[in-house]
């Protein structure tokens, strides 16, 4: 039986768990000398002691699987001390030849390395046809004669020390980052793997479902008659294979995205993007007049004297050949500065097409060309735009499902929601075949992928919740949508060194699965707020997502610490995106704490679990306000 003054303490304790955790995220918005200072270290230490508390208090050692889940944050919390307190960090700049036998630690320091080290070779490896660099290699030696090879995302092992590839001087030297850290690293990543099985052995004996669920991993343009090349031409060259951003594709996706990026459109004046783009090739000085690029503030729009949403080069320059841009201007303070730099990026585009730059045509005896079947896959996803098709269908199926709910009729919920999901599914491996990578890199891909999420975890759930399941659609169709208007301005650049990494698809898609459990649960409070009689079969509902959820978040958490420590030689820096990932996870884990009694209160249960969305939000977007290494285009 609980008793009102039972209750009162499971509400103090609750709202203390949320101040701490809410104080923790908001150290993001502080100077980044909070996170070495004195009292930052007695926070964390008083945390570890109410933590130990709370396993003595409770007894957690008779039982043995969340016992140790709460020994793996002890260990965490341990590591991260001796990291703080005993590791070593630096970095050497290495001379082509010259012996170094010592490196500058993070504190100024001159500090020895155990061992000479002579470069020998250090080169930049660039992408196909580009200057743009895709990774960077140094080759060292060492006084005893081993050869260590480091680059990005390859550490470097020199007597305990690791060496990881930072940056370069332009002048043959190489600079290469210095870190020791064996008792730190050592006590973390046993809390890393401890955290893993524990997780596992509980979901796995006491939320059977919800682990299943854990394995689910042209409108026309306003531009006026030009020149253009004729319709038989086009078609023949869109097949053409070029070398473009780094990657060998067919002339037509190259000019597909080049379009969107220059007009926000798929076509312009009914002209498919071959069509478009190659007659802007032939017939560059007659497109100078045509207004077609997309210039998306009205302000800036106004500036430069357009009358619509698209501008021609020729207004972009006055009278003496002066580019107006440049004016308004006001090195990155001005309200017009953020709309003026899309608009450089377009019109440096324009200016590598126009020069030849843009991309290479491939030589048909190459040994890069793709084979007919993937040139026909390539032109196909081009021409139909299979992302655009989903948010349209799923928004639509979605919408048409809740209509028929809220009139009580018999709906084919776990139906649609399967099939969408194997759609979703296929399209993300489609666009794969296309990039070339784990399609993971930038915001609208990553967007798709969490459509995709959300529609599976709307299948898992339709027999159970099929009203919440509906919301969990009509999530997807909006998170698409989202998508496809990012790829309407596509980020035409490669990936980033550190990006080109096989821990890219294992951090970013289990945190992507894990947002989208923990998101699911917003429809299904919704619902149960609704829908009274119902909020505590409902609580079930979101338990079962919430603890796959909040596990799956942890793994994808660590996994991005040990990319983090391969690529830059520490596995947490308090980086804004870190910090709220670790807020999202340690909110949604309050309510599995049956010692906080919140399941036992269905209302307060959903209002807590809809308001603990909004970490989501402040973790996914939010963060892209604060400097951050994690600000990827």
């Amino acid at each position: 039986m609980i008793t009102p003054g039972m209750r009162l303490s499971e509400l103090t304790g609750l709202w203390v768990c949320v101040a701490t955790i809410l104080f923790v995220g908001a150290t993001s918005f502080m100077p980044a000398g909070v996170y070495s200072s004195w009292w930052w270290m007695t926070f964390w230490a008083v945390v570890g002691a109410g933590l130990c508390a709370a396993v003595v208090r409770f007894r957690l050692w008779r039982r043995p699987a969340v016992f140790a889940l709460h020994l793996s944050f002890l260990l965490m919390l341990a590591g991260g001390a001796a990291t703080t307190l005993t590791s070593t960090r630096g970095s050497v700049l290495l001379h082509p030849a010259v012996p170094a036998s010592s490196f500058i630690s993070a504190d100024g320091d001159t500090l020895s390395l155990p061992a000479a080290i002579t470069l020998e070779k250090f080169e930049s490896e660039y992408y196909p046809g580009m200057i743009v660099p895709r990774d960077f290699h140094s080759y060292i030696t060492t006084a005893d004669g081993r050869s260590i090879h480091i680059s990005m995302n390859r550490i470097g092992h020199l007597d305990g020390y690791r060496l990881y590839q930072s940056s370069f001087d332009g002048r043959g030297g190489s600079v290469l980052s210095v870190a020791r850290d064996p008792v730190g690293i050592a006590l973390t990543y046993a809390g890393y793997l401890l955290f893993a099985l524990s997780g596992l052995w509980m979901l796995v004996r006491r939320h059977r479902a919800a682990g299943a669920a854990m394995l689910l991993l042209a409108v026309a343009s306003s531009a006026s008659a030009a020149p253009a090349i004729g319709v038989g031409a086009a078609d023949s060259l869109a097949s053409r294979q070029v070398v473009f951003n780094g990657r060998v594709v067919p002339f037509g996706v190259m000019a597909s995205e080049l379009t969107y990026k220059l007009t926000g459109r798929g076509a312009v004046a009914s002209m498919s993007p071959s069509r478009f783009v190659a007659s802007l090739i032939v017939f560059g000085d007659d497109w100078r007049k045509v207004p077609f690029i997309k210039v998306k503030g009205t302000g800036l729009r106004a500036a430069l004297g357009a009358d619509g949403s698209h501008v021609s080069v020729a207004q972009l320059y006055d009278a003496r050949g002066g580019y107006k841009p440049e004016a308004l201007f006001k090195d990155g303070t001005g309200p017009l500065d953020a709309e003026i730099l899309k608009l450089d990026e377009k019109v440096a585009l324009l200016a590598e097409l126009w020069r030849g730059e843009l991309f290479i045509p491939l030589a048909d005896d190459s040994p890069e060309r793709l084979g007919a079947g993937a040139v026909a896959s390539m032109l196909a996803y081009v021409k139909w735009q299979p992302v655009r098709l989903f948010f349209i269908i799923t928004l639509s199926l979605a919408s048409l499902l809740l209509v028929m709910q809220l009139f009580r009729r018999r709906v084919p919920v776990v139906a649609v929601a399967w099939i969408l999901t194997a759609a979703g599914a296929a399209i993300f491996v489609w666009r794969w075949t296309i990039v070339g990578h784990v399609p993971l890199s930038n915001a609208p891909e990553i967007m798709t992928f969490v459509a995709v999420a959300f529609c599976g975890v709307s299948a898992l759930a339709s027999r159970q919740a099929p009203l919440a399941s509906s919301f969990g659609l009509l999530m997807a169709g909006f998170a698409s949508l989202v998508a496809w208007l990012s790829f309407k301005d596509p980020a035409l650049t490669p990936l980033m060194p550190v990006l080109a990494s096989p821990w890219l698809a294992a951090h970013v898609s289990v945190v992507m699965v894990a947002y989208a459990l923990l998101a699911f649960t917003l429809p299904v409070s919704v619902a149960a707020l609704a829908v009274p009689s119902r909020r505590q079969q409902l609580v079930a509902t979101s338990m079962k997502f919430i603890a796959p959820g909040v596990y799956l978040l942890g793994i994808g958490i660590f996994l991005g610490a040990m990319w983090a420590n391969v690529s830059w030689g520490r596995y947490w820096a308090w980086d804004p995106k870190e910090t709220w990932a670790l807020v999202t996870m340690l909110l949604y884990a309050l309510p599995l704490h049956r010692s906080l009694g919140l399941s036992s209160r269905p209302a307060l249960f959903h209002i807590f679990v809809a308001l603990a969305f909004l970490s989501i939000i402040m973790t996914y977007a939010g963060v892209n306000y604060l400097p951050s290494q994690h600000a990827y285009q």
